[in-house]
């Protein structure tokens, strides 16, 4: 079993211990549960988690990898994802990628090796709040100071619109649709 290099510490000053994948760092970020068992492509694609670190409860994360053809968004755009057993190792002929190699692309952070359902519990019974993903030796009376300051991105539409203009063209059009995107699904 791999140590323990990364530390998640709640706002009440509650903590879960793993080992980091995905992107390096560490991140402030409001934290959220999905008890979904398959599409962890789709969730962290999602532009509806903007901004949030998911904790996912369904144990074993990331065994068919990722497929573009599947994202939500155009990117992912949560800050980070927590799971009980991350495998690096997908078996899946679509997976053009692993979710560690997109997640340290777009520079989302990942935990691993994290008791996710006792913390999705922890979340249901006090609710959702702030939350510090860090590295394994941070002070935890540090860590809970920063998270009553530190204050949350409030304006998510400008992280997920799109600055520019794209077209998709169809074979044969039937219709002609514009859209603004700011932060659609696909």
């Amino acid at each position: 079993m791999r140590q323990f290099d990364k530390k998640i510490v709640l706002q009440d000053g509650t903590e879960f211990y793993g080992y980091g994948f995905g992107a390096a760092g560490e991140c402030t970020a409001e934290i959220v549960f999905n008890t979904s068992m398959v599409g962890y492509q789709e969730i962290l694609s999602d532009p509806s988690y903007t901004g949030q670190a998911i904790v996912m409860t369904y144990p074993l994360i990331g065994n068919y990898g990722m497929c573009e053809a599947d994202y939500e968004s155009r990117r992912p755009t949560a800050s980070a994802m927590i799971v009980r057993e991350y495998n690096d190792e997908p078996s899946n002929f679509r997976s053009k990628q692993t979710l560690g190699q997109v997640m340290e692309r777009y520079g989302v952070i990942g935990i691993a090796g994290v008791d996710t359902r006792k913390l999705a519990m922890h979340i249901r019974d006090q609710g959702t709040c702030r939350v510090l993903i860090t590295g394994a030796d941070t002070s935890t009376i540090a860590a809970t100071a920063h998270l009553q300051t530190v204050s949350l991105p409030t304006d998510q539409v400008s992280r997920v619109s799109t600055p520019t203009v794209w077209f998709s063209p169809a074979k044969e059009p039937k219709y002609h649709v514009a859209a603004i995107d700011r932060g659609m699904k696909l």
